[in-house]
């Protein structure tokens, strides 16, 4: 691993360095420049997640966006309530033999003014990032982190990326072998569970660890009634519908 000491001058200051560009890292980047907080944010992947992933977004997220002018954007882009439920099938073409609703998305909770909405990465992390003009880098991983006496030295860099917002990274991507030394107050690692800051920094975690895999499986539905051809099997005159 590159180390910071082969940096030894600092090419930017912030006051905030935000690790990931989820929507944690997106929705604290948007409250800390609407309280006047310098940021700069880095992501490693070149762009928001194309994939759905997430679905719920609860009342006190919704709260959160109200507060930042996001909401009416939020709801308007989401699903439906009515696929706020959890169906349970053998099959996919079998009828429930049970479902559960998401709280707080069929009717309102009286102690808020919003509702929770259904919705997916891929439609709100777009709306996050065109909701502030904090500078972003994609492309651009962090590579070392170090505590100092008034804040912490980053080593950022990447091998893809671009930059969107303010002046801080508008001006530059993350060319193969970049590497940028980065003086912050503070580190906010929004980075996920396999969380690169909390590798650096030796932090530990309890627990069972891993105890499962997932696969997301993403598809266009046809309606009922109707074919699409998927693709020619076999000899010409076979073909493989849904």
């Amino acid at each position: 691993m590159e180390r910071l000491r082969s940096v030894p001058v600092a090419d930017d200051e912030v006051e905030v360095l935000i690790v990931g560009g989820g929507a944690v890292g997106l929705t604290a980047r948007a409250l800390l420049e609407r309280w006047g907080v310098r940021t700069l944010l880095v992501e490693r992947h070149r762009e928001p997640s194309p994939f759905p992933r997430a679905r719920l977004l609860n009342v006190r997220s919704m709260e959160i966006y109200r507060l930042l002018g996001l909401a009416p954007e939020i709801t308007a882009t989401a699903f439906t309530p009515e696929y706020g439920r959890i169906r349970f099938r053998d099959t996919m073409r079998d009828r429930d033999f049970a479902t559960a609703a998401m709280i707080g998305i069929n009717a309102p909770v009286p102690e808020s003014p919003v509702t929770g909405v259904v919705t997916s990465q891929d439609r709100l992390e777009p709306i996050l990032l065109a909701g502030a003009s904090s500078p972003v880098r994609f492309g651009t991983g962090l590579v070392d982190l170090t505590e100092e006496a008034d804040g912490v030295a980053a080593l950022i860099g990447g091998s893809h990326g671009g930059s969107h917002g303010g002046s801080l990274g508008a001006s530059r991507g993350s060319r193969p072998g970049d590497r940028t030394r980065l003086r912050a107050r503070y580190v906010l690692a929004a980075d996920g569970a396999n969380s690169t800051v909390r590798s650096l920094l030796g932090i530990g975690v309890s627990g069972p660890g891993r105890m499962g895999g997932f696969t997301t499986v993403v598809f266009d539905a046809v309606p009922p009634g109707q074919h699409r051809l998927l693709r020619t099997v076999g000899r010409p005159g076979r073909h493989l519908t849904l």
